[in-house]
């Protein structure tokens, strides 16, 4: 169990994002392809053997969390429009 709920003193909402694409796809410049598109992905992700390795280095990974915030960001800004 995951008791990381009992360190946090205000209750929030988090989330994994775990894109699925059908096809091969490019992101920041390199390919990638969803070896286990159509299957849960969790079941693949905790076995060490038949996990897909990560293409994406530190700073990779965190230039795509920026692109993410942007993107919320942006949608919370047009629903506050169209309300």
């Amino acid at each position: 169990m995951n008791n990381a709920y009992r360190d946090n003193e205000k209750p929030h909402v988090h989330f994994h994002f775990v894109p699925r694409y059908r096809d091969e796809k490019i992101i920041l410049g390199k390919k990638y392809k969803d070896l286990h598109f159509g299957y849960n992905f969790w079941k693949w992700s905790l076995n060490k053997f038949k996990r897909q390795k990560d293409i994406f280095t530190k700073e990779e990974k965190r230039e795509l969390g920026n692109l993410l915030k942007k993107e919320f960001k942006l949608l919370q800004f047009t629903a506050k429009i169209r309300r």
